[in-house]
């Protein structure tokens, strides 16, 4: 299993308590250089691999972001 990372954010994904957790990026890194290390040898490292996601945090400015650029003609705009 990958670990799934936010470095916009800071964030890790927790696959045990199904949710973003804050995480500082000098780990990740480290994990990083770590997988590469072992991925030059004959071990399996893909739990290990780092894979940059967008969390919940981007998501959520997204959707904001989403809301406000809504074309003039879309049904779902507010009307004034």
């Amino acid at each position: 299993m990958s670990l799934y990372y936010c470095s916009l954010h800071g964030r890790l994904f927790s696959f045990t308590k199904l949710r973003w957790m804050p995480f500082p990026e000098t780990t990740i890194n480290e994990i990083r250089e770590y997988y590469e290390l072992l991925s030059s040898t004959d071990t399996d490292p893909s739990s290990l691999k780092v894979i940059e996601m967008s969390c919940d945090e981007c998501t959520a400015t997204f959707r904001k972001i989403a809301r406000v650029h809504v074309h003039p003609r879309d049904p779902r705009r507010k009307k004034p």
